[in-house]
């Protein structure tokens, strides 16, 4: 029992590790990030941790997402009773514009990306007198993943008798998988590598980008490894979790199965961040064109 929708985002941690059938009988692992309650997504964290660095928020709030971190804040917000600005890219999936709609967010489209649209938001931040928690700066980004998901999978592993070699994640922000980095790296060293996946040159995967200067933890970020996965790939990961696990996972977690598919790891973990229910549209398509 949860007396309060944040009650119930901590309530519902640790989320899952599940071994993998497809990977069988090598050793490998999923940390399944859309058990999340609100999203079913590992934003549901960031959320919190980027509200509740910002205090007192009463006068409202404003922050530009993609998708997930923005359906994630507005619930948290309504649930406070709070108002929220979100500013999202035109190009954003249809079901995220739904579901803002849905609470009543006051949503405003843009043309471009999150980083092209960050200083409008900055902007009427301070024109408006809301909290902006920034995203791309804020060191709660990833420090809520230092804090809770990397110190769930260590114990989780520890619990199922063994120790991670590796740990693969997509980065988009790169906020998870930098707080993931600095722990494991923190207590392991280089006996844990750590993989990142991102998307290839001219290839689009929603939720993740490719690590470069517009990263803002990218310098943060510890990583052993960089692998470039299409979209065509991601989708291939998908399909093969999905028959051979019975997980409909997103094209973000489906990338980091099929960089997964092309290691000979054992012993490893991969992170999920997301599921597939709120892509059908961009699913259905892919899987048209590779039928």
């Amino acid at each position: 029992m949860f007396r309060s929708l944040e009650e119930l985002i901590v309530g519902v941690w640790p989320t899952p590790l599940l071994r993998l059938n497809l990977f069988k009988p090598r050793n490998v692992w999923a940390k399944l990030e859309f058990m999340n309650p609100l999203t079913h997504s590992i934003k549901d964290r960031t959320a919190l941790g980027l509200i509740k660095s910002l205090g007192n928020v009463d006068k409202g709030v404003i922050e530009v997402s993609s998708g997930n971190l923005a359906v994630a804040l507005a619930s948290i917000l309504r649930a406070r009773g709070i108002d929220y600005v979100a500013y999202i890219p035109a190009g954003s999936p249809r079901s995220f514009k739904v579901m803002l709609r849905l609470m009543g967010v006051r949503m405003i489209e843009r043309e471009g990306n999150t980083s092209t649209i960050l200083p409008e938001v900055i902007n009427e931040a301070r024109r408006l007198g809301l909290s902006h928690p920034n995203q791309f700066s804020n060191p709660a980004n990833y420090m809520i993943h230092h804090n809770t998901t990397a110190r769930e999978i260590d114990e989780q592993c520890r619990i199922a008798g063994f120790k991670p070699k590796y740990i693969i994640g997509a980065v988009g922000t790169a906020g998870h998988m930098t707080g993931i980095s600095m722990y494991f790296k923190e207590k392991y060293g280089n006996e844990v590598k750590i993989i990142a996946v991102q998307p290839s040159v001219n290839s689009s995967i929603p939720g993740i980008k490719r690590i470069n200067g517009s990263n803002p933890f990218s310098e943060l970020l510890k990583v052993d490894q960089i692998i470039d996965v299409t979209r065509e790939q991601a989708l291939i990961g998908v399909t093969k979790v999905a028959r051979s696990d019975g997980l409909l996972i997103g094209l973000s977690s489906g990338a980091v199965a099929y960089a997964a598919m092309n290691l000979n790891i054992d012993d490893a973990v991969l992170i999920f961040p997301d599921d597939a229910w709120k892509y059908i549209d961009e699913l259905s398509n892919e899987l048209t064109l590779a039928e």
